[in-house]
């Protein structure tokens, strides 16, 4: 069992990721393994169809799924992180590129939050994380960077939001209206929670 897990998925992988931490168990999805190899970590499991990568890798650990499937390479990874107990869930290469692929992946974030794990999207300019009803969450402030709340289903309500500069009180986000945009914390940490529904949390400095 692991509970802290990060996942190299295909898309582009800069300087966000220095290292593997120690006490990280570390899954590939399809191209990620070159990220891996750059970093000159290990993994300890690769998975997909390889089908990005062109070729199948030579790994002690490895999955290969056919090409024509239902699940991305980064779902697959996905759960076979939650199969081995990880409750945190780190992704890197998982946006920018193409467009359908971020979109899969924010929605592969919701699973995680579904499954009872915490998941977060880790890009050069851009972090997302899914936000569940009943739960209060604490997100540190970066300088220089807005701070974005998003109703990830049609209406979510009783969100309360302290420590940013437009605070909200028993608030009311829907789908169809980008209220919660390009906000800033002010406070060390913002204190996010919403009562019922799902918040989609994105942290984005300008490029």
């Amino acid at each position: 069992m692991t509970e802290n897990c990060i996942i190299l998925a295909g898309g582009e992988i800069g300087d966000e990721l220095q290292g593997i931490p120690e006490n990280a168990y570390l899954i590939c999805a399809d191209r990620g393994c070159l990220a891996a190899e750059r970093l000159g970590a290990e993994p300890d499991m690769v998975i997909g169809d390889f089908d990005s990568l062109g070729y199948i890798p030579k790994c002690t650990n490895l999955k290969v799924y056919p090409s024509d499937k239902d699940d991305t390479d980064t779902m697959l990874a996905v759960k076979y992180a939650l199969s081995m107990g990880a409750g945190y869930i780190r992704i890197y290469g998982a946006l920018g590129g193409r467009m359908d692929h971020t979109i899969a992946n924010i929605q592969t974030l919701s699973y995680i939050a579904d499954s009872g794990a915490e998941g977060i999207l880790i890009g050069k300019d851009n972090i997302l994380y899914m936000q569940s009803a009943g739960k209060s969450k604490k997100y540190r402030q970066r300088a220089g960077w807005y701070f974005s709340v998003f109703a990830y289903q049609e209406k979510c309500t009783g969100i309360d939001l302290t420590g940013t500069e437009y605070t909200l009180k028993n608030a009311v986000l829907e789908s169809s209206f980008p209220l919660g945009v390009s906000n800033r914390i002010t406070d060390e940490y913002a204190e996010l929670s919403v009562e019922c529904g799902k918040l989609l949390v994105i942290e984005s400095r300008d490029i």
